[in-house]
């Protein structure tokens, strides 16, 4: 590993702050959870466990981006750091999706199973193929992010299924988890088109990466106030 430069710094340092700030918030809030929400009736467990899943995964994301900007190389090239990126995007995606099959279909085992499947199925298969090999191997096929964007449009079906049914009407966590996944998309784009770098506004910060990291920080933590209401209201 390369000797980290003086003008990365006060990019991983703040990247860490921000990654350090979720990851904490998310530990909390499944201890919070565990000891004053854990389900105690056999009904319960499948919610119980969504919630589980979500906290826990986006626990990982966060130490991930953590462990990413401390120990990652200083000449790594922006291919590769998108590629990292994509991957993250697609294990966020499904795991946040997690919580909203399962309230937004509480009765319906069968269909939670396929939903839950096929998300996991879906971003495996779109995993970018370059992260098993050599990122300037010219010969590896490249993944377009036109894929990632399908995919990530692919996990609101659910939640489109949810609203149109009479049953779930306008669910809140359904309508949380469509505003987490539209402003996801809009930080990711953000960062890469990178408008302000691009022009030379900005030379010395990635400026666009941390807006994403903080766009998407803001969102999750909405998002998880919204799954932790819907559980609370299933599980008395």
């Amino acid at each position: 590993m390369n000797a980290i430069q003086p003008q990365d710094l006060p990019d991983r340092a703040l990247a860490a702050v921000i990654s350090g700030f979720g990851l904490s918030y998310f530990l909390f809030y499944t201890l919070q959870f565990l000891l004053f929400h854990c389900p105690s009736l056999q009904e319960d467990i499948p919610e119980g466990l969504a919630v589980i899943a979500f906290s826990v995964g986006v626990m990982f994301w966060y130490l991930g981006v953590f462990l990413h900007q401390i120990f990652r190389a200083s000449d790594e090239s922006s291919t590769a750091n998108q590629l990292k990126l994509q991957a993250g995007a697609l294990f966020l995606n499904c795991t946040t999706a997690i919580p909203t099959v399962v309230f937004l279909f509480p009765s319906q085992l069968w269909l939670q199973l396929g939903y839950t499947s096929a998300l996991v199925v879906i971003a495996i298969g779109n995993l970018p193929p370059k992260l098993l090999c050599d990122v300037n191997n010219k010969k590896c096929p490249d993944t377009s992010f036109v894929q990632l964007a399908s995919v990530i449009m692919l996990s609101l079906t659910p939640m489109i299924h949810g609203l149109a049914e009479p049953v779930t009407g306008a669910s809140p966590l359904a309508i949380a988890f469509g505003r987490l996944v539209v402003v996801g998309s809009l930080s990711f784009a953000l960062y890469l088109l990178q408008p302000l770098e691009r022009i030379g506004f900005i030379r010395l910060w990635k400026f666009s990466l941390h807006v994403m990291y903080m766009m998407l920080t803001y969102s999750l933590v909405a998002y998880s106030k919204a799954v932790l209401q819907a559980a609370v209201a299933r599980m008395p």
